[in-house]
């Protein structure tokens, strides 16, 4: 169990790491200089200060870009995975009640019934139709408010489709 944990979290081990060794490589360069500058030997480093500084902003670039790339990569593949699996559970709908599924996922919260009208294209008899259809399948749940109808996901979706 605790071995998943580390797998699931190596990429963010991974950065830390380059993390601390840069901090490292930064602190060991600051006192290398201040040395150098302190015995007044600021010109006869062994690596000149003026190509420490461009050596030190280069590798702090990379190791940026290293580090953006390893924690973003993990939430993108995240993202591609959740979306198939929308996509997978939604084909089990007829094509237009799919499209008024995914208006809900979007939204996040309950639509009007009149912007799901303009949302999907559909007509407002059509999209009482279906959205019908899809209370009768438990999948949606319709609150009235005087006139105005909002539709929800059903609670247990909105975790799943979160």
């Amino acid at each position: 169990m605790k071995l998943g944990i580390l797998e699931e979290n190596k990429s963010i081990f991974l950065v830390l790491g380059i993390i601390t060794g840069f901090v490292f490589i930064v602190a060991f360069s600051t006192l290398y200089v201040s040395d150098a500058i302190k015995n007044n030997n600021a010109c006869g480093c062994v690596i000149p200060i003026p190509y420490m500084i461009l050596i030190l902003s280069s590798l702090g670039i990379f190791v940026g870009s290293a580090a953006y790339y390893f924690t973003v990569s993990k939430y993108l593949q995240q993202g591609e995975t959740r979306n198939k699996n929308i996509e997978f559970t939604l084909n089990f709908l007829e094509p237009q009640e799919r499209a008024v599924i995914k208006e809900l996922i979007k939204g996040k919260k309950g639509l009007k019934q009149a912007e799901l009208e303009k949302q999907t294209g559909f007509h407002k008899v059509k999209i009482h139709r279906i959205v019908n259809k899809l209370r009768i399948k438990g999948l949606v749940e319709k609150q009235s408010n005087g006139k105005i109808n909002i539709i929800e996901l059903n609670p247990q979706l909105k975790e799943v489709f979160a």
